[in-house]
């Protein structure tokens, strides 16, 4: 009897314990980590009545107690003692390794991207070659010199460390095919940044290992590979990359797990090993130039850093936000630079990801 009681006392508990930690807010090991925002409070305006139901749900869905609490709780046992990931967009790689699946948030696609599973068209190709001269021709009338950098997927750099299950799979990819694409039909600059990131990591990572994106060591390589087309267009501001001071990188092994770590609730058992750190010499003490506009996703932001010291101004445009050409006038920018990840490569075919001008987007659909 007395055990039964025990039972009953126990799994009345467990069912009030929640929701009087939501009224009470008595005890909360972790706030909510997940990249959106959270659903609000319903609106009771009696006029709103239709629409109290699903409100309501959302509400109690996002802010159930305890609820990063119990979803952090089931992340670790699934992750430390059966090996799977939890969350969909998360990939569990090999010694510790997290990847990020993309297409289940529709960002990109980076499983086929590394597969090569699925192609770009003939159709696909030609639009992107005509879009990309289209805003060649539109800046150079202009005196603008238009460098494009695509960033590899962390799977492109690091696919040893997938699971083998996907890392034993391997085609042609988008990447492949734009590439070669490119380079017998255009004459557009584009940076594919794989082989020197691929050379780099023999030396130092070049991406975080709880992170989808890479490092301030990666980024430097980029920078560098910028700063070399630069050289070649401008030879008369005697353009040199800044250098690491004594070669020396260091790792900075006690941060908190990247976005990847965070996905899973799981930053602080999961920490960052592969952030890299080091001190620049050579920076031009003066700027080079008057204005950049630089339009990147979030892999620009590594970059941003090694990119000040050159410029009067940069103008930043997020990736999918619709500028006109007139607008870039009005900022009279030297260098336009448009840095994107692999992944968004198929989204680049339509819309607004590059850059339009009046007649093109009078004649898109």
């Amino acid at each position: 009897m007395k055990k039964k009681n025990v039972l009953i006392i126990g799994f009345l508990v467990a069912l009030w314990l929640p929701i009087l930690q939501m009224n009470l807010q008595f005890y909360r090991e972790f706030d909510n980590l997940e990249n959106r925002e959270l659903a609000k409070a319903p609106d009771l305006n009696p006029s709103r009545f239709k629409r109290w139901p699903a409100e309501c749900d959302a509400y109690l869905s996002d802010h159930f107690g305890l609820r990063p609490d119990l979803i952090r709780w089931n992340n670790v046992l699934r992750v430390i003692l059966l090996g799977v990931s939890p969350v969909e967009s998360v990939i569990l790689g090999k010694d510790s390794w997290l990847f990020y699946r993309s297409e289940t948030l529709e960002d990109g696609d980076t499983i086929n991207d590394y597969t090569g599973a699925i192609p770009l068209s003939g159709e696909d190709l030609a639009e992107l070659e005509q879009i990309l001269e289209e805003n060649h021709r539109e800046f150079s009338k202009n005196g603008i010199f238009y460098l494009v950098v695509i960033a590899p997927n962390k799977n492109t750099i690091y696919g040893e460390n997938l699971p083998d299950e996907i890392e034993g799979f391997k085609a042609k990819t988008r990447l492949d095919q734009f590439m070669a694409h490119m380079k017998i039909h255009s004459d557009v600059e584009i940076l594919d940044l794989r082989e020197p990131l691929l050379q780099a990591k023999e030396s130092q990572p070049v991406y975080m290992k709880t992170d989808s994106h890479w490092n301030t060591y990666g980024a430097y390589v980029g920078y560098r590979k910028i700063m070399d087309s630069l050289a070649t267009r401008f030879p008369e501001r005697c353009l040199e990359p800044a250098q690491i001071a004594g070669d020396k990188v260091t790792l900075e092994r006690t941060l908190p797990g990247g976005d990847l770590a965070q996905m899973l609730f799981m930053q602080d058992l999961l920490p960052e090993d592969h952030h890299t750190q080091f001190n620049l010499s050579g920076t031009p003490k003066t700027p080079l130039f008057k204005t950049l506009l630089f339009r990147h996703d979030s892999f620009g932001d590594n970059l941003y850093p090694f990119l000040t010291p050159l410029f009067q101004k940069i103008v930043n445009i997020a990736p999918f936000v619709p500028f006109d050409f007139e607008t870039i006038r009005k900022h009279d920018p030297e260098i336009v630079l448009h840095v994107f990840v692999e992944r968004y490569l198929p989204q680049a075919v339509s819309g607004d990801f590059f850059f339009r001008s009046p007649r093109s987007r009078a004649e898109s659909p």
